[in-house]
């Protein structure tokens, strides 16, 4: 049971592309700063992810993810559930947890992830363990994104997946709505991919993942 409970759930709204090979970030800022939009960029980060799952790989065939994440000494969990897709652009539910220094402790020295309670509950696994399928390193290059209309996230991620069939690189694009309207955002997304004829990232990193490194997971089509 996890001393801090999770935050409220929350929506999340975010486009995700196939990141081309040679583009950077300042590539892309250089095209949305065409569009009237204002930018900060952030010290760029590494993050670990280690994503869990059923022996009969439940979640992923549910579209929930669920992982623990560590950035430099900050470790927190997330629970995600796919709910709408519309090209590019997801909305999923999301639940975040930070891990206390004891959780941290049992984690980095057990390697055993603490659940909330309440996370616990929507996972239904009737009965199942969770065990570790995946492991996602990702090197994230982030901007802030502003107009008078909305706010976004903009990450350019260096991805290394690791799992059971070994490792594999991936970039991608996350563009996430933080306020504003979403029709803006929805034409922001449509004029960024158009520009740079961007190939939508139609799985989330979970089950991009499980299709390139899993030993059970779903087949690529």
């Amino acid at each position: 049971m996890s001393e801090n409970l999770p935050n409220k759930e929350k929506s999340e709204i975010e486009a995700k592309f196939i990141c081309p090979d040679g583009l950077a970030l300042d590539d892309l800022l250089g095209i949305i700063g065409t569009m009237g939009c204002q930018y900060i960029k952030e010290t760029p980060c590494l993050q670990t992810d280690v994503y869990f799952d059923t022996p009969s790989y439940m979640l992923l065939n549910s579209n929930v993810a669920l992982r623990i994440r560590q950035r430099g000494e900050n470790y927190m969990g997330a629970y995600k559930s796919s709910e709408k897709q519309k090209g590019a652009i997801f909305e999923r539910k999301e639940c975040e947890w930070i891990l206390s220094d004891n959780e941290v402790k049992t984690w980095n020295e057990e390697k055993k992830p603490t659940i909330p309670p309440t996370v616990i509950n929507k996972l239904n696994l009737s009965g199942q363990i969770l065990r570790k399928v995946l492991v996602v390193e990702t090197q994230r290059h982030t901007a802030t994104i502003n107009n008078n209309e909305f706010k976004t996230e903009v990450s350019l991620d260096n991805v290394t997946f690791r799992g059971h069939k070994g490792q594999i690189p991936y970039r991608e694009i996350e563009i996430e709505l933080l306020t504003g309207r979403f029709e803006q955002f929805e034409q922001l997304i449509k004029n960024i991919q158009n520009r740079l004829k961007l190939q939508s990232a139609v799985d989330s990193k979970y089950k991009k993942g499980m299709m390139l490194v899993g030993k059970y997971g779903i087949k690529t089509q």
